[in-house]
């Protein structure tokens, strides 16, 4: 279970989130992210007990990868459940919403697909 190569993507479970979410909440509460990030000591914290709790020996990369990716999810999510209408279902782990609401969020994201492919087509022809 020791290895992934340096360039390897991990491959999270469930668990495996958890555990590094658990470790990265006590290097904060013992003081090692002074301002936004993880300092020297704190990256170092939380290398070793990722793998010592998980078997699994990741690089700073990926956990910094990982970090950063549900740090913007966290961030979504905090943004979705404090629209009106909008609440978080422990129950099913999930958005809870009604039909209009998720009908209006589809037809923003289909929008702003629209919008961004056009640019994109922009881009590539100019």
């Amino acid at each position: 279970m020791d290895g992934f190569d340096t360039h390897d993507k991990a491959s999270w479970t469930k668990a495996m989130l958890h555990t590094f979410c658990d470790i990265c909440i006590t290097a904060i509460e013992r003081g090692m992210r002074p301002n936004t990030h993880f300092d020297k000591a704190g990256w170092k914290f939380v290398i070793q007990s990722f793998k010592d709790q998980t078997g699994f020996s990741l690089t700073k990369a990926q956990l910094k990868n990982k970090w950063d990716g549900i740090k913007k999810d966290w961030r979504v999510w905090k943004k979705l459940i404090t629209e009106t209408g909008v609440c978080w279902s422990t129950e099913l782990g999930t958005i809870s919403a009604t039909d209009e609401w998720w009908q209006l969020k589809i037809q923003v994201m289909f929008s702003l697909s629209i919008t961004s492919q056009n640019y994109l087509s922009y881009c590539i022809i100019y």
